[in-house]
């Protein structure tokens, strides 16, 4: 696939399913619930691999209804995709107590544009949609998708949990080109490393506009603003940013384009943004994505 000029790689349904020993293992591959073993429903059940046994059984209408609700473009865009399909990888099934093997994954995706879209979901209970989140949030201070709007949150983190475009076979943990799994939302630090001299820069110029920002915990300082997606720039560019606050949810979210931290900007419609963004890069249209349109002054 291509995005700003610039050639992304991607991999096909296909590409993805056949077995390849530089990468990966195929063990198992099901587009229904019922072909999913036995023991592999088990382990999705009691939560020792991620649920995708109910996107499987209640289709993509149920998984994508929230996505087609608050970003229509997109989920269109999913909806006239190809079927969903899980992929297992490893070298052994779940034993039957449920108890994952080592090395034993699961990825769920499907194909729009002759290219693979992973879409993530969290084991069963810790997905927001699901009966028994209540109690998870009780177990956890860090829900991360409610950093972001309801809007969002609702079409990208309610079901499932982001969505990827991998460019390999092999999905490592890292967030790509689309909203991002909340398991890969960068830290603010993290993000400066590619910027000599951040540490006496941009560190302290954050925390003198946003109170609080910067967390106590010693090892993990800067967990409280991540970013949640980013759209690669073009050659000798440095692409676009978007970061949200976790210590404050107020769905405020900032933007830094081409690297020009000190004039970071807001995004005065995230939804629609997002939306017509997502929508460039699943149909691969041509040229680099616009989101200055859909900014406003930062003003601290």
């Amino acid at each position: 696939m291509r995005y700003a000029s610039i050639e992304c790689a991607s991999v096909s349904r296909a590409e993805f399913l056949s077995y390849d020993p530089k990468h990966t293992s195929i063990i198992g591959k099901w587009t229904k619930a019922s072909e999913i073993p036995r023991t592999v429903r088990h382990a999705m059940c009691v939560g020792y691999v991620n649920d995708y046994l109910t996107p499987l059984d209640l289709g993509k209408e149920w998984l994508f209804e929230l996505t087609c609700k608050h970003q229509p473009r997109t989920g269109a865009i999913l909806m006239n995709g190809g079927e969903l399909f899980v992929r297992a990888t490893g070298d052994s099934m779940p034993l039957e107590d449920g108890i994952r093997p080592p090395g034993f994954l699961l990825a769920m995706g499907l194909e729009i544009k002759g290219k693979v879209v992973v879409i993530r979901r969290e084991y069963w209970g810790r997905n927001l949609s699901d009966p028994g989140f209540a109690q998870t949030v009780k177990m956890s201070n860090d829900v991360r998708q409610l950093s972001v709007r309801p809007p969002i949150s609702e079409a990208y983190y309610h079901r499932f949990d982001g969505m990827i475009i991998p460019d390999c076979c092999a999905i490592g943990v890292g967030g790509r080109m689309l909203p991002y799994p909340t398991i890969s939302w960068q830290v603010w630090e993290t993000y400066l490393e590619r910027f000599r001299g951040y540490k006496k820069k941009y560190l302290p110029w954050l925390e003198e506009r946003i109170p609080g920002i910067r967390h106590p915990g010693k090892l993990t300082p800067w967990i409280n603003f991540r970013m949640f997606l980013y759209a690669p720039g073009t050659a000798g560019k440095q692409g676009d940013a978007f970061f949200v606050k976790n210590h404050i949810q107020d769905g405020v979210i900032y933007h830094v384009h081409d690297g020009d931290v000190e004039n970071m900007r807001i995004l005065a419609d995230p939804a629609e943004a997002i939306d017509r963004y997502c929508e460039h890069v699943l149909l691969e249209k041509d040229g680099r994505f616009d989101f200055m349109p859909y900014t406003q002054e930062w003003r601290p």
